[in-house]
């Protein structure tokens, strides 16, 4: 039996595996996107006249988060020359004029809303906080019921007897007399910073202010920052509210964040996230999530129409499966069935790339791998995978799990001690993405491709 030379095998692999990088985006810090629907103005909150200004019955109200990586913070959300801040409604914006010197949902005291309850639903740009002294929260998880809705209230400028903000329109999912979507900080703030919102007065010019009113929102030289940056509201939510925006018509948005990462060791790193690829800068990365309605495809890496830039799934999308391969017709490994080629993969007579064909690259044979005697399975996975191993003799199978980016996550073997080996890999811990397993036994390698989903 002819022996190979694992470490010339190894080389071909790595060879394979820098072909197909260029097809991945970087991973992100920002995993999704949620807009939920905080609140719905009915009868009793329009009589609310408050400075003159009330809400239209059936006015929505809409809490925007970012979902994070553990251990992720925002410090900043901005607007730019590039990548303007733009948040839009086809009508326009509520705002309870009452709010004095407060233009975020961060300066918001919340003693201000027991005597002046629709001041709770104005239109707001924040960085975790909805109040001085809270954190906004999904009213899924928020642990400490209600503040603010029905009898915590007084029941606005008509004295409602029993509150306002106290529907229960199935459409608003939890109704705020139940979850009221706020919880105390125990986070230690540092300094709120703002550019390009107020004017030298200190007042408000844009929609979001309590003078002003409109339907869009657009800068391109604007932020809030707050130094210390803040993660999700509770320990079992990583997703932080970036805005509340009350509105009658159809809501549209694309933000930009700064976020602060911290790698394995502990050190911290800010990365900017925008919302389009029009122009990129150097150390910038596009999200998905970062803007609204979300762009839906295919973002199932198997298939061609596989798109990064896709924030949610649209399944009809994905047709077209990707066969990797040789696609240059003068190569001596062309591969007709390929749809996706790998340059690096092409050989021609007498050499693979100036090195020896019969060498490097002894399991190629007309543009496939040998005969597999590995299967994985299930993939794409959420949990855990399976490497099953077919051999007709006893003996120890070597295992190399990788990254894209070709770092090994996993090392280790197994004994095969029958015809049919089976060997369990927990993959709960690792993020979604594309990851290669690399499996030698009885001078054999063999590479398979698998899938990480939630």
């Amino acid at each position: 039996m002819k022996t190979y030379n694992i470490a010339k095998i190894l080389f071909c692999f790595f060879l394979f595996v820098v072909g197909m990088l260029s097809s991945y985006v970087a991973s992100s810090q920002i995993t999704g996107l949620r807009v939920e629907t905080y609140y719905i103005a009915d009868a009793n909150d329009a009589t609310d006249t408050t400075g003159g200004r009330s809400l239209s019955v059936g006015e929505k109200t809409f809490r925007v988060y970012v979902e994070l990586m553990p251990g992720s913070r925002v410090k900043k959300v901005y607007g730019d020359i590039y990548h303007p801040l733009t948040i839009s409604s086809t009508y326009p914006f509520y705002n309870n004029i009452d709010r004095p010197a407060s233009v975020f949902g961060y300066q918001i005291k919340s003693s201000w809303i027991s005597d002046n309850p629709t001041l709770a639903l104005d239109s707001w740009l924040t960085i975790g906080m909805a109040t001085t002294t809270q954190k906004g929260v999904l009213k899924s998880i928020d642990p400490d019921g209600d503040d603010i809705a029905g009898l915590n209230n007084t029941g606005g400028t008509a004295l409602i007897s029993s509150g306002l903000l106290a529907n229960t329109d199935p459409l608003i999912g939890i109704p705020l007399t139940t979850s009221d979507g706020l919880v105390p900080n125990n986070f230690a703030l540092g300094q709120w910073t703002d550019v390009g919102f107020k004017d030298l007065s200190g007042n408000d010019t844009t929609v979001f202010g309590p003078i002003a009113t409109g339907n869009i929102l657009t800068c391109n030289n604007c932020a809030i920052q707050q130094n210390n940056a803040i993660g999700g509201p509770t320990v079992d939510s990583t997703k932080v509210l970036i805005a509340q925006l009350t509105t009658f018509g159809e809501l549209s948005f694309q933000i930009n964040l700064t976020i602060e990462e911290l790698d394995s060791l502990g050190n911290s790193s800010l990365v900017n996230y925008v919302a389009t690829d029009d122009t990129l800068l150097s150390g910038e990365q596009v999200s998905p999530f970062l803007q609204y309605p979300q762009a839906c495809g295919c973002r199932d890496t198997r298939y061609l129409e596989y798109g990064a830039n896709y924030g949610c799934d649209n399944i009809d999308s994905c047709k077209t499966l990707i066969v990797f391969g040789c696609t240059d017709t003068m190569a001596c490994n062309y591969d007709p069935s390929a749809n996706f080629n790998i340059s690096t993969l092409c050989c021609y007579p007498g050499k693979c790339n100036d090195r020896d064909i019969s060498l490097v690259c002894p399991e190629l044979n007309g543009g496939k791998f040998a005969k597999s005697t590995v299967n994985v399975f299930p993939n794409p996975a959420a949990d855990q995978i399976s490497i099953e191993v077919y051999s007709k003799s006893v003996g120890e199978a070597s295992v190399k799990f990788l990254d894209v980016m070709g770092k090994v996550i996993q090392d280790f073997s197994f004994t095969l001690d029958s015809e049919i080996t089976n060997r369990n890999i927990d993959i709960s811990f690792l993020r979604d993405g594309v990851y290669f397993i690399l499996v030698s036994h009885h001078d054999k390698l063999e590479s398979k491709r698998i899938v990480k989903i939630k």
